[in-house]
């Protein structure tokens, strides 16, 4: 009686061996598009983000200094201009406030560009100039140096 070779075989055909490779070819090439397609789409995304943030640092920075301006043009002697003065130095610290905001929303809180309690130091410091103002109060040199002071440090914590 003859023994069948009921061994599986271990070698394959030569049109089997031209059929792998197709496949293993196609296979290869579908992963190559696709990598191309994603870098292709998703890194100038991270180009324009990084260029998003120098905008708005860039901004920031000249709504900060803008601000400085203002302040530094009030002066120790309550004039008719200093309420609009002040209502300028409201509306760059709003802005700024709004840049920072849309840099959280983009990054999340831990990108702020803007400490958390600088703003509010900001307002109050505006809230008790403004108070000096309207009172007529001739000392606001203490309450403008302040301001003054407060908006300093963040142009050199935005500079950096």
């Amino acid at each position: 009686m003859m023994y069948r070779n009921t061994r599986p075989r271990t070698q394959l055909t030569s049109a089997e061996l031209r059929l792998q490779r197709r496949v293993l070819l196609i296979a290869c090439a579908v992963f190559l598009a696709a990598a191309i397609v994603f870098g292709v789409l998703y890194f100038p995304g991270r180009g324009y983000h990084g260029q998003v943030q120098v905008q708005l640092r860039q901004r920031l920075y000249s709504a900060c200094t803008s601000a400085i301006d203002e302040v530094n043009s009030l002066g120790s002697i309550i004039t008719s201009s200093a309420v609009s003065r002040i209502g300028r130095v409201r509306q760059y610290i709003y802005y700024m406030e709004q840049l920072n905001s849309i840099v959280v929303a983009l990054d999340g809180k831990g990108a702020s560009l803007v400490p958390d309690d600088v703003i509010p130091t900001l307002y109050s410091d505006l809230g008790t100039l403004e108070e000096l103002i309207l009172q007529s109060t001739t000392p606001t040199l203490d309450a403008r140096s302040t301001m003054l002071s407060h908006l300093q440090t963040l142009q050199a914590y935005l500079n950096r």
